[in-house]
Order: structure tokens, then sequence, then C-alpha cells
């Protein structure tokens, strides 16, 4: 039988002043992603020699192959039963299309510079990682954002949702001529990004904390338990310093012990648990759908989804 699964308790009270610093804890849309945590188990073998970079929009595509090999069809999108899902080659390429254009919606802002970056777009961070074995292929990957955590909510906003808010509340500054000193230094400080994230979080929105948000975490199967997946979260937490942001934060399903192991092995706690989560199944397509009229296979379904998060460790000579 099921043993009973020990939880973190916090008060209302307690969790926010946790979440407030990231300083207090004891120990990435999907849930908009699945959530993606693809099940790469921990290290049991010596971890070899892995290059990382980051995603460009001339491998975009080749990262959305392999993400849809690795984590949907793979692990059945983190469900933990039914085994590796079957798709057609017209879902196949259907998912690989929708998944490209999900990557360069969520880190494009991190490879368009200059008069490419549209207005308003990609003012909290984000950055898309793979990681390749000695061949040269694609073996691993890994997604960190900008988002904010709200423990009153008990929710995390990632990147886009969490600069919608934070645009909104500058907006409001607007309509009162008093608040107009406050508005300019607010903004200056939100556009040039001179690691003021972190600052403006806690004047506009005191009740949330920004932090990195790790997701779309997925490993070759030919890789699994040799370091990959540990490995990212490395780089991942490093961009987490990089950024001047207290800690990181994960959403994964409740069923998902895979991923829930690797995670505590890398001093990711619980915060949170909510039970009226989604998370994102695909949904194959009826016989007689034609690929060029269905838009999506991914689906929500309801689950118990855990936040962990952990504290960042602080980087010396970090330049934004």
């Amino acid at each position: 039988s099921r043993q009973p699964r020990p939880r973190l308790r916090f008060s209302a009270m307690c969790m926010a002043a946790t979440l407030a610093g990231l300083a207090l804890l004891p120990r990435s849309t999907r849930v908009p992603s699945g959530p993606r945590a693809a099940s790469a188990h921990g290290a049991s073998l010596a971890a070899p020699a892995i290059a990382v970079e980051a995603v460009s929009e001339s491998s975009v595509e080749e990262a959305a192959v392999f993400f849809v090999e690795a984590f949907w069809v793979s692990t059945n999108g983190g469900a933990c039963s039914g085994g590796a899902l079957r798709l057609s080659r017209k879902e196949r390429r259907l998912l690989e299309a929708q998944m490209a254009d999900d990557f360069r919606t969520r880190y494009g802002c991190s490879w368009r510079v200059g008069s490419q970056l549209r207005q308003g777009e990609g003012l909290l961070p984000s950055r898309l990682l793979l990681a390749r074995g000695d061949a040269g292929e694609v073996i691993g990957c890994v997604g960190i954002e900008a988002a904010l955590l709200d423990p009153i909510a008990r929710r995390v906003l990632p990147a886009r949702s969490a600069e919608a808010r934070l645009q909104t509340e500058l907006a409001a500054l607007t309509l009162h001529p008093s608040e107009q000193a406050r508005w300019e230094r607010l903004s200056e400080l939100y556009v040039t990004r001179q690691r003021g994230l972190r600052p403006l979080v806690s004047e506009l929105l005191p009740a949330c904390t920004a932090a990195a948000l790790l997701t779309d975490l997925a490993v070759s199967p030919a890789w699994r338990r040799r370091g990959v997946a540990r490995h990212l979260c490395g780089h991942g937490e490093r961009l987490c310093s990089d950024w001047g942001l207290p800690g990181l934060a994960l959403k994964v399903e409740e069923a998902n012990g895979a991923a829930r192991r690797l995670y505590g092995g890398l001093g990711y706690e619980e915060v949170f648990r909510r039970d009226d989560e989604m998370a994102t199944r695909v949904a194959r397509l009826p016989a007689a759908t034609r690929a060029d009229t269905a838009r999506t296979l991914l689906r929500n379904v309801p689950s118990s989804v855990l936040t962990l998060a952990k504290r960042a460790e602080e980087r010396k000579n970090v330049r934004e």
C-alpha cells in the first residue's frame, strides 16, 4: 500500500516570508508544460564530457524535434504510465511544429537583439539550453526563465504572465500625477534590466518573489542516468545567479516520482502543492483528421502539482 508522504507545512505568513527571500528554504507552461520534467533520472554512472549551448533561431527546429522524441514520445509527457507514446508521422510533424513555435515565443527574445527585439518583449530573461554528446547529437535540453512566485495564490507566474502583471502595475502609476516620478524611476529600472527585477517586484508586488523557473527538462533515453539532467540543471542555476535572482523554482506532478527524486537530490524542496492544477498531455488525432486542419495535439488534464524551490548560490563578478 502507498505510504504517506512527509510534507513540509508552512503557515501562509511563514510561506510568504520564505518565498520573499528564498533564504529560509530548508532545501521550469507545462503545467503549462506537462509539467515538462521528463523522467530524467539522477546520475548513477560517471558523467561524460557534455557541451551545453544556448538555442538560437538556427537550432530551434532541432530542439523541437528532440523534445518531441525525448519528452512527449519517450515519457508520454511525464505521465508516468502507459509507456512510450506512439505517434503517426503527421502527428509527430504537427507536434514538432507546435513545439518550435512555443520555443520561439518563450525563448526567442534571447536570440533577438537590437531592432529585431519587439517592443515590450523579453524584458524578463529566458534561455533554452541544449546539451550535445561527443558526436554533436542533442542529448538533453532545459529551459530557464524569470518568473514570479505568488505565495498567496500558491502559483508560479512564468515570464510572459509575470511581465504582463508588472506592466499592468506600472501602467496604473500613470493614472496618478503624484506617482509620475516613481513611474519614471521604476520604468527605467524595468527597461534597462540592470539587475532591477528584484527591487522592481519588491516595490510593485511586495507579496511576490522574483525567481528563476526551471522547465522543459528532457534527456535522450540513451543518455539517462549519466548525469546529463544534473548537468543541465546546474547550468540553469548558474543563469539564475547571473540574472541576480535569489532562487529557483519548478513545477512537477506529484505522480512523477522519478523527476521528484532527481530534484530532491539537487536540493529542491516542496513549498506548496495544488490539487486543482492542469498538466499537459498529447491527444491523438482521430483517424480521419488531416494534419493541416488540426490546431494542436496538446490538451490539459487535471493533476496534483508540486512547486519545488531552492536558494541560488551567490556568484562573484556576475555580469548581466
